[in-house]
């Protein structure tokens, strides 16, 4: 058995998540940093750079005229754009590895979080009218802390996915009985120490929250909306399990439901739009 504490310490000993990319992150939400200062940071990672062009050159910005250098990226897709590319970088790799028997893949779990980050993007800006990036980086990292305890006791996360019975056990019940703590908890310590945004962390730790209620627009509630719709999608962390929504969240699709149909019908263009994002191979 597992503490947070011990997982969260463990994972961040093994320095997986790379240190420009915690900087990064570290420089965006700091008040007093430049675009000098972040295009510094990104260039003492050359493979970073190299992917961060052809990120920036993609068609899912649809940049008219071509960005030859980090300086410009950073003036064409503004800093919290390029901070969730370099984030994307950073997780791209730790996210792959072999399946297990009891149905945890790190592979599904990077196309289910790569699916929820853009779900979560495209509901904070169509429901609620809000700027999408920092709900883009709370849906690609949400799971972080899965990724922590497969690392560190992944033999038990296995028993614990395996004991997962949506709707009569959640995967976070079975973690905490088998592993001894859970995924939100964990990724909630790991957000601390990378000094992510709140609403980030809060996601994070809250997002399969079922009796403390958030605001309908925080993140923690729209990466929750996220993760119902991804996994309702087919987009699962472990194949055909999917937890049900609490009730105000129900409600609340219930009210929007027109909405939220046509954010469903208008993901696998946006998915398709931002394949170079995701896509394990890229």
């Amino acid at each position: 058995m597992y503490n947070s504490d011990k997982i969260a310490k463990k994972f961040n000993d093994l320095k997986t998540l790379p240190h420009v990319a915690i900087r990064v992150t570290q420089l965006v939400n700091s008040e007093k940093a430049t675009m000098h200062d972040f295009e510094e940071i990104i260039k003492l990672d050359p493979v970073l750079v190299t992917r961060l062009l052809k990120l920036v050159n993609s068609p899912y910005f649809g940049l008219a005229n071509r960005v030859e250098s980090i300086s410009k990226a950073v003036v064409f897709t503004g800093m919290k754009h390029l901070r969730n590319l370099v984030a994307v970088e950073g997780l791209r790799d730790i996210y792959k590895g072999e399946d297990s028997e009891n149905g945890f893949s790190r592979r599904n779990l990077w196309l289910h979080s790569a699916t929820v980050a853009i779900l979560a993007e495209m509901i904070a800006k169509r429901i609620f009218g809000l700027e999408g990036e920092d709900f883009f980086l709370a849906g690609i990292i949400h799971d972080i802390g899965l990724i922590a305890e497969d690392q560190v006791a992944g033999e038990l996360l296995r028993k614990a996915c395996a004991a997962y019975q949506p709707g009569l056990k959640s995967l976070v019940e079975s973690e905490r009985e088998i592993v001894g703590t859970d995924h939100c908890r964990v990724g909630g310590l790991l957000a601390m120490e990378w000094k992510l945004p709140d609403e980030v962390l809060n996601a994070i730790k809250y997002h399969h929250e079922t009796k403390k209620q958030f605001p309908l627009e925080s993140a923690a509630s729209v990466v929750q909306l996220a993760e119902y719709f991804a996994g309702k999608l087919k987009y699962t962390t472990i194949a055909g399990k999917v937890d049900p929504l609490p009730p105000h969240l129900i409600k609340h699709v219930q009210s929007m439901l027109a909405n939220y149909k046509v954010i469903v019908r208008d993901l696998p263009g946006e998915m398709e739009k931002a394949k170079e994002l995701y896509n394990p191979a890229a």
